[in-house]
């Protein structure tokens, strides 16, 4: 009961004005009483008392009234003080600083607002930043394959180009088109998960049956190189932003798929504990070297040049953020021509931040 007044603003301030109306009450009706008995001291008659206290009774209420009053003046004024620094605080925010923070803890109404408008000055700048971040990344990522579409454009200019030629030529511009198309996605992507506090969409889904769809969104590329898959899923429902989750499955297969050797095969396990969901993707391909696995995670990073052209360097910094975000561990074991294995832990019940 004392801990469910004490979140409520509403009941706060009706308990300190009840407080104050007593104490004001109390404190008058004594001072007056003992004031009427030091003065008078029983020399009075009792209908000359009557009408004396009567008076004092009337000083009394004035002396109470203008106590309680002053008291609860500032009273109020203590408690709109909060509201006022968020008034100040929201018209820099419009002005556009978002570094402002406010510095007030509490669990009723107000303690809640303040929570929330600092939330909201993180989300805002985190999406100033990304704005910022992104434009920067675009001029720095997208110089080679703009320059290689260039580069082949002009070519196409000449009038004594081959048909073979210009069947190539094409194609390379196409390609590049693709792989812009892409790599803008992916930073983007990546730099709003490395400013994101907040799952946008969260619910309960089947994650087992949300890696099967993702496999038989990949069958055009493991068939091509007639990979065999060997999987092992156990019924598992995870509570969760689906299309983010997905992102983890989407991109560690999408990779044992391009680093396996040809008729490989591709081991997929996703096993259930009583506090967190364990997912395993190991493949037989290439392996990664020691000196670049220390690197994987960085962004645009790729370790295995003779496959660059196939991504963009940003799939498992974007896998490692999502993990992040659901407080979960990432963790490989690759060996040179033997294969890497991937292990995703996801806590089932989010931590408390």
């Amino acid at each position: 009961m004392i801990k469910t007044l004490s979140n409520s603003i509403r009941a706060k301030g009706t308990l300190i004005a009840i407080g104050i109306l007593f104490f004001s009450c109390l404190v008058s009706f004594a001072l007056m009483t003992l004031l009427f008995l030091v003065l008078f001291h029983g020399d009075l008659s009792i209908s000359e008392a009557h009408s004396v206290f009567g008076r004092f009774m009337f000083v009394t209420l004035i002396l109470c009234v203008a106590l309680g009053g002053s008291l609860l003046y500032f009273a109020i004024r203590k408690i709109s003080d909060p509201i006022i620094r968020i008034s100040n605080a929201a018209k820099e925010v419009a002005k556009g600083d978002f570094s402002i923070k406010m510095d007030y803890k509490s669990n009723d109404e107000l303690g809640i607002l303040v929570q929330n408008f600092n939330l909201m000055t993180t989300e805002l700048g985190n999406m100033e930043y990304l704005r910022k971040d992104f434009i920067s990344s675009v001029s720095h990522e997208f110089k080679t394959p703009l320059a290689s579409i260039q580069g082949f454009a002009e070519m196409l200019q000449d009038k004594d180009l081959s048909e073979d030629d210009f069947q190539a030529y094409t194609t390379i511009i196409i390609e590049e088109t693709k792989r812009l198309s892409h790599l803008s996605s992916n930073m983007l992507r990546l730099s709003k998960l490395d400013h994101q506090f907040i799952p946008e969409r969260t619910k309960s889904f089947s994650l087992d049956e949300q890696i099967r769809r993702t496999i038989v969104l990949l069958e055009e590329k493991w068939s091509k190189k007639n990979l065999e898959l060997n999987i092992d899923l156990d019924e598992i429902v995870y509570t969760g932003d689906e299309d983010l989750i997905q992102q983890i499955w989407l991109n560690l297969i999408e990779n044992a798929v391009k680093f396996s050797a040809e008729s490989g095969t591709i081991f997929i396990q996703a096993k259930k504990t009583p506090d967190m969901v364990v997912a395993e993707i190991k493949d037989q391909g290439v392996g990664i070297s020691n000196i670049d696995q220390g690197r994987i995670f960085e962004k645009f990073f790729q370790g295995d040049k003779s496959h660059s052209k196939e991504g963009s360097g940003l799939g498992l910094a974007i896998v490692k953020k999502i993990v992040e975000i659901y407080d979960g561990d990432i963790s490989f074991t690759s060996e040179i021509g033997q294969g890497t294995t991937f292990v995703v832990k996801l806590p089932l019940k989010k931590r408390e931040s």
